[in-house]
């Protein structure tokens, strides 16, 4: 009988320490998920997030430390891409479907600041500002154009014909000297000098070329080839191919993070955004989205290496910390949330 109950105050012991080590396990686990949660709130403390909801004809405005909706405005029929300048002092929608407008967004009052019509440049998609923080240029895939506004007078000052098929989306050389607009139905890019808003060539591309973007530290021009699933990279002054990667179903966007190292490609059809070091053209990994959540407009934090996802499909808003390729945060949006700028505060 005294030996039963030894080896029962022995099994007792047991038991406490494991329970002891147990909880001090699991007092350090929780820990160290606080510290991550509190790394990650300490960079999206602050700040704005603005998307346009394409099914909405409207934005939303979200706090980002809240994590809430806090504003929606309106915008003209079918809205898909936004834009920010510099200064950040204004924000223009682009009214692509029934729309054939641009929405002007004060940023300081949070309120539409007009409407710029656009009954002779139909179709407005790409845009992008220029350096005075007043001008925009902007594709019209309607009318085979790319045309320039100043959204603070809200008048179209000029209008440069491509006389290419889907002018679609548009970005700028380092020194704004070169305007490049991918043509979805020509299987191009327009090449436009703007000291004389002149057009120099049309680019041979691969087919239906729509995301680009002009990577400024190396001079390279990157674009999706949505037919062939492919992303390229090129010499803008030779036409030559630097670099290929294919498996791709749709491309959506290029952006490349603040020191332009690394370049991320959502695609819409296969819901994940691949991740490229673009100096040495070595892919990185990839992000595999939740199912069907149709990843399309993106962006960059003004201050972190942080991008924000619209996923049009689920009518959200992710933030993904590029460097560990995982998502930090979601954010509500309206219904088929596309172009998204994030706005300091």
């Amino acid at each position: 009988m005294k030996r039963i109950s030894f080896m029962l105050l022995v099994f007792a012991g047991f038991l406490n320490s494991a329970n002891a080590v147990q909880n001090q396990f699991e007092i350090q686990f929780q820990d160290q998920n606080q510290e991550q949660d509190q790394d990650q709130d300490e960079r999206l403390q602050s700040g704005l997030l603005a998307v346009v909801n394409k099914s909405d004809d409207s934005i939303s405005i979200i706090d980002v430390s809240e994590k809430r909706i806090i504003k929606t405005l309106p915008t003209g029929k079918g809205p898909h891409e936004l834009i920010m300048s510099e200064d950040q002092k204004w924000a223009v929608s682009t009214d692509f479907v029934g729309g054939d407008s641009l929405t002007v967004f004060d940023l300081k009052t949070l309120e539409v600041a007009r409407t710029v019509p656009l009954a002779s440049l139909r179709g407005p998609h790409g845009a992008t500002f220029l350096n005075d923080n007043e001008r925009i240029i902007f594709t019209s895939g309607k009318a085979k154009h790319l045309g320039i506004a100043n959204v603070v007078t809200g008048k179209v000052t000029n209008k440069i014909e491509t006389a290419q098929d889907t002018t679609h989306m548009v970005t700028l050389s380092n020194d704004e000297s070169i305007a490049y607009a991918t043509n979805i139905g020509s299987n191009s890019i327009s090449v436009v000098n703007m000291s004389n808003r002149k057009l120099l060539k049309n680019m041979p591309t691969l087919s239906m070329p729509e995301a680009i973007n002009f990577r400024k530290s190396a001079e390279e021009l990157w674009y999706g080839a949505n037919k062939e699933g492919k992303l390229v990279v090129v010499d803008p002054e030779t036409e030559a191919v630097l670099a290929t990667w294919s498996g791709f179903s749709f491309p959506y966007r290029v952006l490349f993070n603040h020191d332009e190292s690394v370049a991320m490609v959502p695609d819409f059809r296969k819901h994940y955004i691949r991740f490229f070091d673009a100096t040495n053209k070595k892919e990185l990994g990839t992000l595999a989205l939740k199912k069907e959540a149709g990843p399309q407009g993106i962006t960059m934090h003004t201050d972190h290496d942080i991008a924000f996802l619209s996923l049009n499909l689920k009518n959200k808003i992710v933030a993904i910390d590029i460097h560990t390729q995982q998502i930090i945060a979601e954010f509500p949006t309206g219904n088929n949330p596309d172009g998204v700028i994030f706005i300091s505060r």
